[in-house]
């Protein structure tokens, strides 16, 4: 028997209109993808893509590099980026976002860019309740 049963799954739209009628809207989010093949400079195909859509989707001030090393000489690099538009537009931002990434990596994987699509993990942001921690 199974004691930590894996959470329901449900779509974006599902997902925030249960965090709104709950009271926790978020008004953003944080993306980041991990690949070890991401370069370490400005040339990096991943990071001049995030930085175009940074200045279209107004969230190019928060693009950042980190570099993980592993043990066995391994090193994941990842790109990062917070959007904190608010609520009324983060379900239309998220989805129009994730189409051009997925559509650009998969073009890099098919030009040989990369052998592999990056891994990629999302979060979402909410405002501070007061006098506590969200």
């Amino acid at each position: 028997m199974n004691e930590n049963p894996e959470p329901e799954t449900v779509d974006l739209s599902t997902a925030l209109e249960k965090m709104n009628a709950d009271g926790h809207p978020p008004s953003g989010f944080h993306m980041m993808l991990l690949s070890p093949e991401f370069g370490k400079d400005e040339d990096c195909p991943t990071l001049q893509l995030l930085k175009k859509l940074g200045l279209e989707y107004n969230f190019a001030d928060t693009v950042k590099r980190q570099v993980f090393q592993l043990p066995q000489d391994q090193v994941i690099i990842s790109y990062e980026f917070a959007w904190l538009g608010g609520f009324d537009d983060i379900q239309s931002t998220m989805e129009g976002i994730d189409k051009i990434i997925a559509t650009q990596m998969e073009r890099m994987v098919e030009d040989g860019t990369y052998s592999q699509m990056p891994q990629a993990r999302i979060s979402f942001l909410a405002e501070m309740s007061e006098g506590g921690e969200e």
